[in-house]
């Protein structure tokens, strides 16, 4: 039987990189993207996240062609949607577009997909979220919120669909080696002194998209025993954050 696989911000990043290897792994992708993939080997369609009907009538295509799904991959997300600020300065309006895309897409995306995964031998969903959960930062409410409504979301389907066989889990994510900046910022050299200041700041290095296709195929893999599960790949950022702390704990204390 052939598999298939829906991936959303499959246009570039992290959804494009595991398209790409599906593909590879001979996984039919149907890609959800608001940008146009430049991948002519995904069967793509052009939609915001946010938009229902359209997701609905994708979701027939969907079922036309293939009537199963094995695997969802939820990547599409934004850090913010027009500015980054203080909550007591934060716009309604940006709270409200981080939120619809990132919670209130993947839930969309989500719905529709639950019954053509029950129908897989294997189905599995993939969220992602971020080490912000456990580590946040300021000026990102509505992100990181959002990260930790989607890893209680997963543990919620993980539930609610174990009887049908269909897994849930979520990868949490520290920093990611994509384009992801420039929809902030315009300059290349400062986009790149920042990666470069990343990498040099992660324990291990920065992550690559991918680094978290390999996670994603170890999860969906048909033995696999994990569901309703946070993975954290930080690339040891969280521990190394909690070691200076404490070290600067001891040294105040004079321990």
């Amino acid at each position: 039987m052939e598999k298939y696989a829906i991936i959303t911000g499959v246009s570039s990043g992290i959804g494009e990189c595991i398209a790409k290897n599906f593909i590879k792994d001979n996984i039919h992708v149907f890609g959800i993207d608001e940008e146009k993939t430049k991948n002519n080997e995904i069967d793509f369609f052009q939609c915001d996240v946010r938009n229902e009907e359209k997701i609905i009538e994708i979701f027939n295509k969907i079922n036309e062609k293939a009537g199963h799904i094995d695997c969802l991959v939820n990547s599409a997300g934004i850090f913010c949607y027009s500015e980054r600020n203080l909550i007591e300065n934060l716009s309604k309006t940006e709270w409200q577009n981080v939120i619809d895309v990132n919670l209130t897409g993947t839930f969309l995306i989500t719905k529709y997909s639950i019954p053509l995964l029950k129908k897989s031998s294997n189905g599995n969903i993939i969220n992602l979220s971020s080490e912000q959960v456990v580590l946040p930062q300021i000026k990102s409410a509505p992100y990181a919120v959002t990260k930790a409504a989607i890893e209680m979301f997963s543990k919620i389907l993980a539930l609610e669909l174990m009887d049908s066989k269909v897994r849930v889990n979520t990868i949490a994510l520290a920093s990611v080696k994509t384009n992801f900046l420039k929809r902030y910022k315009k300059d290349e050299n400062v986009i790149k002194k920042m990666m470069e200041t990343t990498d040099k700041n992660m324990p291990f290095g920065i992550i690559n998209p991918y680094d978290v296709y390999k996670l994603v195929k170890y999860l969906i893999e048909e033995d696999n025993k994990i569901t309703g599960q946070t993975i954290l790949m930080d690339s040891g950022v969280v521990l190394d954050v909690n070691k200076k702390k404490g070290r600067n704990c001891n040294e105040k204390s004079g321990i």
